[in-house]
């Protein structure tokens, strides 16, 4: 396998040879390309999770759980927490990726609410059991550990130095009290394109060498890719090499046909064409989640201001996650939506609340013949969403809001994306959106 390092874009050509040659391309973090890599449900065929035996509904049901225990983390941060992070086990995203030369496969939560990225790591002082092997420093050529008095060490919110040669030690506790904690090093971070057939190898990424790791971690998944605003996350890092844009574009869930979700980096990031919407990436604290700016909800017709005397109402007031299944609105504005919704059906006697699933409204989806189009407000996108966006089937019989009252944090999930292609601009600080079919991608 030749290994071919990248300076300027002079060797374009050179890409087209790597294709045919299946290497891997080494990319300084000042080279700017666009590659493709698989999005992978936690709980599609692909993905080690699945388990054929597990009914659509439970599926759901999970999800819906995770949804609401991955808000109750949310509201910890937002509250002044800075050190607990989301819980691994409650993503609803995996990518793979390699780490090390030769590369050691890695299979991560894909998080937009976590940014270091981290895996199982020997020599283990207390290692759960995992599928793959767990990556070994001492089989890399390209593993340096940090300093502690490195600028990368004091960005650790969470850190300690060894005593013996003043290694970087860093810990990420999650809401869960799942744990992991090593070495900070840097490697070289792997990921295979899937539309060019490629591997792109990144230099000197900053990981956590996790030596003690415990907690709700599960055998099919070895670490964590974060995929937020902070320092270390993987968007972060990747910088200038991705012109700081990244996208994606989530199939419909538990669909009868297979498609992965498509995650997309630098060039092929870019969201252009017709019916394209864009809206402001808000700063806030902490800079790891994408703040937008929600001004509320039209209901066929009727529009639902977002004039809530809560705090919600300043700016950046709702996070856009890809990791929580659920849309979250505070009560009060909550209640007028489903106001809304409840009037104009009103020829159809809902059902009472679906209490497993903590869905306040639903209905026999027999007795449903069209549901309400709906459109989301931000700061100058007019998001039009289709059913499967504001709605979800549970079983043969019930037909519920995807939408759920919180008291607390705002969130835009991911069954609200759906069959949407999602671009972050981190240089122009916005999020775009644009309706795409993608099964088709």
């Amino acid at each position: 396998m030749n290994t071919i390092t990248l300076s300027d874009r002079r060797y374009l050509k050179i890409w087209v040879l790597l294709y045919f040659l299946g290497s891997i391309l080494i990319l300084p973090t000042t080279t700017s390309v666009g590659f493709t890599t698989d999005l992978i449900h936690r709980d599609s065929p692909s993905s080690p999770f699945y388990d054929p035996s597990i009914t659509v509904s439970r599926r759901l049901v999970a999800a819906f759980n995770r949804s609401f225990h991955r808000a109750q983390f949310f509201n910890s941060r937002l509250s002044g927490v800075t050190n607990i992070f989301p819980d691994p086990h409650l993503a609803d995203y995996l990518m793979k990726i390699s780490i090390g030369t030769p590369p050691q496969e890695v299979i991560g939560a894909a998080d937009t609410g976590s940014d270091i990225i981290w895996t199982q790591c020997k020599p283990c002082s207390y290692c759960y059991d995992q599928k793959l092997p767990i990556y070994s420093p001492d089989n890399s050529s390209t593993f340096n550990s940090i300093s502690c008095d490195s600028t990368s060490c004091m960005l650790v919110p969470m850190r300690s130095c060894t005593t013996s040669d003043n290694t970087c030690l860093y810990l990420v506790v999650y809401g869960d009290l799942s744990y992991s904690s090593g070495e900070l090093a840097t490697e070289t971070l792997t990921l295979q394109s899937t539309t060019e057939g490629v591997s792109l190898a990144y230099p000197r990424l900053v990981f956590g060498c996790g030596h003690r790791n415990a907690g709700k971690f599960t055998e099919d998944q070895n670490g964590i890719i974060g995929l937020g605003g902070g320092a270390f996350s993987l968007i972060t890092q990747m910088g200038s090499s991705i012109n700081r844009k990244f996208s994606y574009c989530l199939v419909q869930m538990f669909s009868h046909v297979e498609r992965s979700s498509k995650m997309y980096f630098g060039d092929d990031a870019i969201v252009t064409g017709d019916g394209v919407v864009s809206t402001p990436i808000l700063p806030r604290y902490p800079d790891t989640f994408y703040y937008l700016n929600f001004k509320g909800m039209t209901v066929g017709g009727k529009r639902v201001e977002f004039n809530t005397t809560k705090p919600t109402s300043v700016e950046g007031n709702i996070i856009i996650d890809s990791g929580t299944s659920l849309t979250f609105f505070p009560e009060e504005f909550y209640d007028r939506l489903e106001l809304a919704v409840r009037l104009l059906m009103k020829d159809i006697q809902p059902i009472g609340p679906d209490e497993e699933n903590n869905l306040r409204l639903c209905y026999n989806r027999t007795e449903v013949m069209d549901l309400p189009m709906m459109v989301a407000h931000f700061s100058g996108a007019d998001l039009e969403l289709d059913s499967m966006n504001s709605f979800v089937q549970i079983g043969n019989d019930l037909i519920c809001l995807a939408f759920v009252p919180v008291d607390g944090v705002v969130i835009f999930g991911n069954i609200a994306q759906i069959n949407f292609l999602v671009g972050y601009d981190l240089i122009k600080k916005a999020v775009s959106f644009k309706r795409t079919d993608c099964m088709k991608l």
